[in-house]
């Protein structure tokens, strides 16, 4: 299990951390009221939150729930400002001890992963397998993720490096702040919380260590609840299924989808198809693309975007485009784009 770390809530209440927590979560958001409040009032927010994750009586607040529709329709529970400054501040001690128990191929939310590194991983290993031998892909998605992790589940994983009880209260609360109190077994934490993404990648690295440890697997990688495993036969990809079934049962976990398929079809992985010399923007992806262009002219045409919100949002995809073989594909899509106030729809 390794060294538990017990003294963090004198960290985690540092003035210092704090003010780095509030930094930390209004990036992007400086507009908002309630950060503009919460700015006027800043020592006097700051030493209530201060005193409050000290002596135990820190309460989350009420969440603002909204729809987004990327990649797919999900529930985002958004926590008020102050609660998004305690999981900074939380976050900023805990998230570099979580990270370092984790698998190297584990490539969601941490600091110098990300999509574009874990495609590159795939598709390396693709090049040195195939060079010697057929190649079998196993991929793997777990069934809604956030919303079916078991609040045990949760409380477990936290623990398995941090003990220092002030902080672990912290964290519960969190968990729980979503829970009906009359529900024995809770189940699902909020997307949008900063340490909703740390649980959910602790619980990913409990699989991640098992997948490791156990069933020895060199080459398997994971994108939060996306998985790939590649192997050299058919009949070993479908084991690793089933083993893998067994052990998302026993997390309160299942399976959305599973594919085996040989490596030759390419890899679906992190947005791409990857083969071993090559990677293709998914279709998935271009469709978006497309849909949200639409969607941007649309915003633009009656002042609800203006230009820089454009270009962050296209640079975003053409970014993600530059890492695949898609020159022609970003000149098909964006060629004929035109950003006019007052001409969609008038």
């Amino acid at each position: 299990m390794g060294t538990k770390h017990k003294r963090l809530i004198e960290g985690v209440i540092d003035w210092d951390n704090l003010q780095l927590a509030h930094r930390l979560a209004r990036r992007g958001k400086r507009d908002r009221f309630e950060v503009g409040l919460f700015e006027a009032n800043l020592w006097e927010e700051l030493g209530a939150l201060q005193m409050e994750m000290l002596w135990g009586t820190y309460q989350p607040g009420r969440y603002r729930a909204f729809l987004v529709y990327e990649p797919k329709q999900r529930e985002i529970l958004a926590a008020p400002y102050r609660d998004r400054v305690a999981q900074h501040a939380i976050c900023s001690l805990c998230g570099p001890i979580w990270d370092r128990s984790m698998i190297y191929d584990n490539y969601a939310c941490r600091p110098g992963k990300g999509t574009h590194a874990g495609a590159a991983r795939v598709e390396r290993w693709l090049r040195g397998m195939a060079a010697s031998g057929p190649v079998w892909t196993l991929k793997m998605d777990v069934s809604k993720y956030f919303a079916s992790i078991p609040h045990w589940l949760a409380k477990e994983v936290i623990r398995e490096k941090i003990a220092c009880p002030a902080t672990l209260l912290l964290l519960d609360r969190i968990i729980d702040s979503t829970a009906d109190p009359r529900d024995p077994n809770p189940v699902g934490i909020p997307v949008g919380n900063l340490t909703s993404q740390w649980i959910a990648n602790l619980v990913g690295n409990r699989l991640d260590q098992w997948a490791k440890r156990e069933l020895r697997l060199a080459r398997y990688a994971r994108y939060m609840d996306d998985m790939v495993v590649l192997v050299r036969t058919k009949d070993e990809a479908l084991a690793i299924r089933e083993e893998f079934d067994a052990k998302l049962l026993t997390m309160g976990l299942r399976f959305s989808k599973t594919s085996v398929l040989p490596a030759s079809r390419g890899v679906n992985f992190l947005g791409y198809r990857i083969w071993p010399h090559k990677r293709l923007l998914r279709k998935d992806s271009v469709r978006r693309i497309k849909r949200n262009l639409r969607h941007m002219q649309w915003e633009y045409a009656r002042g609800l975007i203006g230009v820089e919100k454009v270009r962050q949002r296209i640079g975003s995809w053409v970014a993600h485009a530059d890492h695949a073989s898609a020159e022609n594909l970003k000149r098909q899509v964006l060629g004929g784009v035109v950003f006019k106030r007052g001409s969609r729809g008038d």
